[in-house]
């Protein structure tokens, strides 16, 4: 699938069973409509949501696959949310030891003394 070119773009599988690549202004970039075998595997592990229970995104328009409801686009958080969802990520990585900052003096865990990566 093509994918937001300034890399600051998303995906997301709507409830219409369409897998899309949205750019940073949550405008569609690509879509693929999924049959019900590969929404059950993008969701594996994962409660699946009812209205996905009997989706088929094959029957999407090609139209509506690249016009999405609102409900089928990724809502696009507040800078005050995108801080919260940060320090919260970042404190269940430090429960589980995961550090996620380059350490005082910028080198990373895997640089030698000299600088080149071991």
């Amino acid at each position: 699938m093509k994918t937001d070119p300034d890399g600051r773009g998303m995906s997301g599988l709507g409830l219409d069973g369409v897998l899309r690549t949205f750019d940073a202004e949550r405008n569609v970039v690509d879509a693929v409509g999924l049959n019900p075998a590969q929404i059950r595997e993008y969701y594996e592990g994962l409660p699946l949501p009812e209205r996905l229970r009997t989706a088929d995104g094959r029957n999407a328009s090609r139209w509506d696959m690249f016009h999405p409801d609102a409900e089928n686009v990724p809502k696009k958080f507040s800078e005050e949310e995108k801080a919260r969802i940060l320090a919260r990520n970042e404190e269940m990585m430090a429960r589980r030891g995961v550090t996620t900052r380059v350490p005082a003096g910028g080198k990373s865990a895997d640089e030698d003394e000299g600088g080149s990566k071991a």
